[in-house]
């Protein structure tokens, strides 16, 4: 015994306007899936990238002191220095080390009673104490730029002292990059 179910239809031919509609329905459908999948097509591989070696600074002209000349008693002395960014981007300058056990000139340590202001901090790379003098704002040098920088008051001497003295030694610029 045979069940059918419903009624049985004839067979027909698809005409080609209801091929052509068919084709252009399925295209519309798919083409949205096809661009999504070109998007999450991905290459992977690894990219590896060599820091700029240690930024520096360069010290084109270091005075000491410049607009008062040696150091009087009682008085106090700035240090300016002429500051190059050999770099490739900017550098924010920010502070002045004196490194402990400059050279006192023109007395005797008792006769020119001469020390280094600031606060004290490890000399930069060196090791050694230094005296550290920070600017009230950093001064921003730009890629190859030559700037003299002011720091106030690095040296002083006592009202006591007896003589006109003046200092040498060594010292170094901090800056930073990107703060």
């Amino acid at each position: 015994m045979t069940t059918t179910y419903g009624t049985p239809r004839k067979s027909r031919k698809w005409t080609k306007r209801q091929i052509a509609i068919a084709s252009v329905a399925g295209a519309v459908l798919v083409a949205p899936g096809v661009a999504y999948a070109a998007v999450q097509i991905f290459g992977f591989g690894s990219i590896a990238g060599a820091a700029p070696a240690n930024p520096t600074l360069t010290i084109e002209d270091a005075t000491y002191p410049t607009e008062v000349g040696v150091l009087a008693p009682g008085g106090k002395a700035n240090v300016k220095i002429a500051v190059k960014n050999p770099n490739s981007f900017a550098v924010d300058v920010k502070s002045l080390h004196i490194k402990n056990g400059f050279t006192v000139n023109g007395g005797t340590a008792g006769q020119c009673d001469i020390t280094a202001t600031g606060a004290s901090a490890s000399f930069p790379e060196q090791g050694g104490g230094s005296k550290k003098t920070t600017l009230t704002s950093p001064v921003t040098l730009n890629p190859g730029q030559v700037t003299y920088i002011d720091f106030p008051e690095v040296f002083s001497q006592a009202a006591t002292a007896t003589k006109l003295c003046s200092v040498s030694g060594q010292y170094a610029v901090e800056g930073s990059v990107g703060n």
